[in-house]
């Protein structure tokens, strides 16, 4: 006898996958079709246990791609909302391996997003951007990318030019150089920034 069945669902006209004993799943249309499923089908217990861990992936992907298309999103912050919607470590990782492969999930992307946002309003130095990212659980190989792409001499001088001109609006010069150290600007980087100004 088989384990479960492939039915229609009686109210949403979609499908569901409904064993002898226990809770049925629905199967979610794309599902349906990439597997070649039909009504009527029986499934012994592992293929519906099967099924049933690519159900839960779907939903995982789904999830996971609405927050994407909200904003870009480190890889650990990710896994944080999925797990709060109590999807598996499992399918998780799964997923968000997928998501990689496919370049919809890109820390690289969220690193650079994040630090040209923070440039824009408040800007910091590289060190200081580090920890962001850092904090934020970017990891270190595409942190070190987009810190590379984004703090060229060119860019560090307009962000310390910046910093200093919005410094010079609350203190005298003295302490706008100071504000730039808490900042996060190397000595280095403030010399660089100061000079043309100087």
């Amino acid at each position: 006898m088989a384990f479960a069945r492939i039915e229609k669902e009686p109210s949403r006209g979609g499908f569901r996958a409904v064993p002898q004993e226990g809770s049925p799943f629905s199967i979610p249309s794309e599902l349906f079709v990439s597997k070649q499923l039909f009504i009527g089908q029986e499934l012994c217990q592992e293929e519906f246990f099967h099924l049933k861990e690519l159900q839960e992936q779907h939903l995982c992907k789904m999830q996971a791609m609405t927050y994407l298309a909200r904003r870009e999103h480190t890889a650990f912050e990710l896994k944080m909302k999925l797990q709060k919607k109590s999807f598996s470590s499992r399918c998780i990782q799964n997923v968000l391996d997928v998501l990689k492969e496919e370049n919809l999930l890109s820390e690289v992307r969220y690193a650079l997003q994040f630090i040209e946002s923070r440039q824009r309003k408040n800007p910091e130095g590289r060190a200081l951007m580090s920890q962001r990212l850092a904090a934020k659980g970017v990891d270190r190989e595409a942190a070190e990318r987009a810190l590379d792409e984004l703090y060229t001499e060119e860019q560090i001088i307009d962000y310390v030019e910046r910093a200093y001109s919005l410094a010079l609006r609350k203190v005298d010069k003295e302490k706008a150089r100071m504000v730039l150290f808490k900042k996060g600007f190397s000595s280095y980087e403030v010399r660089l920034g100061l000079e043309r100004l100087f």
